[in-house]
């Protein structure tokens, strides 16, 4: 009975946990520029202070270097999958 129980409380959990997978959205971060360009990242853009430059690599895999002046918001972003 008990082993039962903590078969089905593992069950459980472990489906939990994976109904994230199944969302639709994505959270992602937004990055616009003041030329109106934007740019969709999956990690917080990181600025070097000592350039004032934000380094960030697109979901496609791209990479891109923006002037910290140039940038007129960074936002987390619901992202269609």
């Amino acid at each position: 009975m008990i082993k039962n129980t903590l078969i089905l409380g593992t069950l459980a959990a472990s489906l939990l946990g994976g109904c994230d997978s199944f969302s639709k959205d994505k959270t992602v971060y937004r990055i616009e520029t003041n030329y109106n360009q934007r740019y969709y990242t999956e990690s917080e853009p990181k600025l070097n202070k000592k350039k004032g430059i934000y380094e960030i690599e697109d979901l496609d895999g791209n990479q891109y270097k923006i002037k910290q002046d140039s940038i007129y918001k960074i936002e987390k972003y619901k992202h269609k999958k």
